[in-house]
């Protein structure tokens, strides 16, 4: 895309700034530079904005010249700003074309620098409150962030010394989706530099993905450290970065060579299956580190084959060394966690062999397994391989099935291979037994959740056991069916239902979060019956099920927190799920509050009641009611201070 014309109607604008508005129905080069222009009208809403106000400024009913002419200059300057090379004509580069077109599509708000000014100095010096400033300012106003000036001084905050404030920017800059952005990261990029560099590249890996492929391998020849790790993650975006990746398998060391296998396991490409083929055949453990979570067929094969060679293995302990037992246990445990994600009917042959050696397996595991020192690696036997964030159903010790039915129900989530829920209803009805095995029930829900079943009568049957011949509600069920429903949630960006989870806790660097998209018609009736049996934790899933834009199930289950937390004791995480509904009644909750600790100090109660769901004005009344309880004796609260209560509440009532 040519841009020249833009830099020239831009030049005549600032010499009509010079000569005057008086002369500008004599101005025939700035009307020519205005119709060289026009073609570009078309290009994008921001281009067409800058030819809407020329036209403006040229037109004879003009009321007021001087202010159209401003209007016009400052935006074709700022239109300019985000081409990203101010007063360089002519036809734009190839990678810098690129980014032009993108960045020209967001329409750009022109603040009055007093406004700004104190926005300025918080993003680009330090001091304290400067956090609290932004993120306030970022709140209230998120229209003043689309000022060119807050655009550069963002670019610059992602390297101010306070952690909290680069992060936080990172973060709008990857929400906001904002390309035009794109050439201030692009500029004065230091492929040696530190975490500034690092952000940048995180946001440019986000807003311009592939199509940043080129800058992303020349950078990568003189870049370092967390920098040269970012770079070489981003190049997961273009298929054609396959050969590069395989040479810098061989080059690259530490943590990158780490993420270079991770990105090659990640790709359908029949030369890096042969490449881990090979792989394979010489170090089996160091290919199960690297697939172990990637969802792409070739893996599921050597997978299988490095099952094959563990269970022949296995069959052997008896006469084997200690030092061997431990090698095949070590192994074992990588292939367990290996497992997850992959499908197909050579990958459920790995279960069933595995379970057929149950009895040997788990004699090997007492002898040699040992709880992992941190929750991110080979914790399998315990959590399985995702974290839902919100509850996890642990278990104690080593068990091959226990573990095998955490892996399936995970790998069912991440991946909806036919073959694996066919297996994992073959695994929960157990037809060699004469009752269903418990520790696939959470897989088998998945199998109905994923099928948009109706399955509120199964899960009613699932839940109950006879003993006796007498039906038995079983809590240990519950916990099973508690464990798959935790795993979906309501996404509001997509209006929809999906399963998520991560392999790690959300704030581990090397976190992987898992999320796929299902229909759920049921939902609502599946609701129905949670709350037939409800707990705290029961009512922490209903939380995230909740279709945030259905006003009647808001209002429903806003009611129904509300009542809860006015029923149990330690009822924080309620005010949250009352808020997310939009419930707005906080009648007795502070009251309750009192009641439950009448100890309470004054900071206490300000910080609590400041919680509770409602516009201000409801909360400031259940205030009010609680100090009039107080002074008439109803309540008691003897180190309660209702001057300081009431000042702190009027404080706060007043921001």
């Amino acid at each position: 895309m040519n841009t020249e014309s833009i830099y020239e109607l831009r030049d005549r604008l600032r010499a009509a700034c010079i000569a005057g508005t008086n002369l500008l129905s004599e101005d025939f080069r700035l009307r020519r530079a205005f119709e060289a222009f026009k073609p570009l009208e078309s290009a994008s809403p921001v281009f067409a904005k800058v030819g809407e106000l020329t036209e403006k400024l040229l037109s004879p009913d003009c009321q007021n010249q001087q202010s159209a002419l401003l209007d016009a200059i400052t935006l074709a300057d700022a239109v300019i700003c985000t081409l990203g090379a101010v007063d360089v004509k002519g036809e734009v580069a190839t990678a810098g074309n690129i980014y032009a077109e993108e960045s020209a599509g967001s329409f750009i708000v022109n603040a009055p620098y007093s406004t700004l000014k104190e926005l300025l100095e918080a993003l680009t010096t330090s001091g304290g409150g400067h956090y609290g400033y932004v993120c306030d300012t970022h709140e209230n106003h998120p229209e003043l962030f689309r000022d060119y000036r807050v655009k550069y001084a963002l670019v610059q905050a992602l390297g101010t010394s306070y952690a909290e404030l680069a992060d936080k920017v990172e973060e709008w800059m990857m929400e906001d989706h904002d390309k035009t952005i794109l050439p201030l990261l692009y500029k004065d990029f230091d492929p040696a530099g530190k975490k500034e560099m690092v952000r940048r590249i995180k946001v440019i890996d986000a807003l311009a993905g592939a199509k940043a492929n080129d800058f992303y391998i020349k950078m990568l020849d003189t870049a370092q450290k967390d920098v040269r790790l970012e770079l070489i993650n981003a190049l997961r975006h273009e298929p054609k970065n396959v050969p590069l990746l395989l040479e810098l398998s061989k080059t690259e060391k530490g943590k990158n060579k780490d993420k270079v296998f991770e990105l090659l396991a990640d790709i359908k490409d029949e030369n890096v299956y042969e490449y881990f083929k090979t792989l394979a055949e010489k170090k089996t453990e160091t290919v199960l580190k690297y697939l172990k979570n990637t969802t792409v067929d070739w893996s599921s094969e050597l997978v299988a084959n490095a099952c094959n060679m563990v269970t022949e293995k296995i069959d052997m302990i008896d006469s084997a060394a200690d030092e061997e037992i431990i090698k095949i246990s070590d192994t074992l445990q990588s292939l367990v966690r290996t497992i997850f994600g992959k499908g197909g009917a050579d990958i459920c042959e790995c279960y069933r062999r595995l379970l057929s050696k149950k009895e040997k397996i788990n004699q090997l595991l007492k002898k040699t397994w040992k709880k992992p020192k941190n929750d991110y690696e080979y914790d399998v036997f315990q959590r399985g391989v995702l974290n839902p964030g919100r509850y996890t159903y642990d278990t104690k010790g080593a068990d091959i099935e226990t573990a095998l039915g955490k892996v399936l129900h995970h790998s069912l989530i991440a991946n909806p291979d036919m073959d694996l829920q066919a297996l994992a209803m073959e695994l929960y009805q157990n037809k060699n037994a004469k009752e269903t095995n418990i520790k696939f029930l959470a897989a088998a829900i998945t199998v109905k959740f994923s099928n948009d079943e109706d399955c509120i009568k199964w899960l009613e049957e699932q839940v109950t056991e006879k003993i006796l011949l007498v039906p038995k509600f079983s809590q240990e069920r519950m916990k099973a069916v508690m464990e798959a429903a935790a795993y979906v949630r309501w996404d509001e960006k997509e209006h929809g239902y999906e399963f998520w989870g991560t392999n790690a806790d959300i704030y581990y660097p090397d976190c992987r979060i898992i999320k796929r998209p299902i229909k759920l018609s049921y939902a609502a009736k599946i609701m129905e019956w949670l709350k037939k049996h409800a707990s705290e934790r029961v009512d922490d899933i209903l939380a995230q099920w909740v279709v945030l834009d259905d006003k009647d199930m808001c209002q429903e289950m806003g009611e129904y927190f509300y009542k809860k937390a006015l029923a149990i004791a330690d009822n924080r995480a309620y005010m949250e799920y009352m808020k997310a509904c939009g419930w707005t009644v906080c009648k007795d909750l502070g009251v309750k509050r009192v009641k439950e600790k009448p100890d309470i100090l004054s900071w206490s109660l300000y910080s609590w009641l400041t919680l509770l769901p409602g516009d201000k004005g409801a909360v400031m009344e259940e205030m009010r009611t609680i100090c009039d309880m107080v002074k008439s004796g109803k309540l008691k609260a003897q180190r309660l201070k209702i001057e300081d209560l009431e000042r702190s509440m009027a404080d706060w009532n007043g921001k």
